[in-house]
């Protein structure tokens, strides 16, 4: 009778060791699947937040003129360069907010232009202020905007 209950308690012993096992690795695997999902998250809100930065960093650094215009289907903020006869382009092309600096004259080829942030969206507006208000989305399809007051600058 004492080797029955041995065993019985062996196997409860077994059992018990089992689930623990079970639900550590169940811990492990939630635990994983919620620091993806974070990173994530940080990554796509740094690439929005670097785009905007970015842009109105350019914009307080130009010269003169912020021109808001269209070339080849393709809208684009044109910062006056502080050399002359040369520009900033900063525009949305395939699924990334691009730069290019170029000669005012130059043939423009949206390809050619250095990738600044990979979005979903990236447009311009003109505010009735003057100003000019940033729109994009994040991964997830959330509209993000931010607006810059331009002081002394003509739009």
């Amino acid at each position: 009778m004492r080797e029955r209950r041995g065993a019985a308690g062996g196997l409860l012993v077994f059992l018990i060791y089992g689930l623990f096992a079970l639900f550590s690795l169940l811990l492990v695997v939630i635990g994983a699947r919620v620091y993806r999902d974070i990173t994530t998250v940080g990554r796509e809100n740094t690439q929005v937040r670097a785009a905007f930065s970015y842009v109105a960093n350019k914009v307080r650094m130009s010269a003169e003129e912020v021109e808001l215009t269209e070339q080849e289907g393709i809208q684009m903020l044109v910062l006056s360069g502080k050399i002359e006869g040369y520009e900033t382009r900063i525009y949305y092309y395939e699924g990334a907010l691009r730069e290019i600096f170029q000669e005012t004259e130059q043939t423009f080829y949206p390809e050619a232009g250095e990738t600044i942030a990979e979005t979903a969206e990236f447009r311009f507006e003109k505010t009735e202020t003057g100003g000019l208000k940033l729109y994009t989305q994040d991964a997830r399809g959330n509209p993000r905007s931010m607006e810059l007051w331009i002081e002394g600058k003509v739009l």
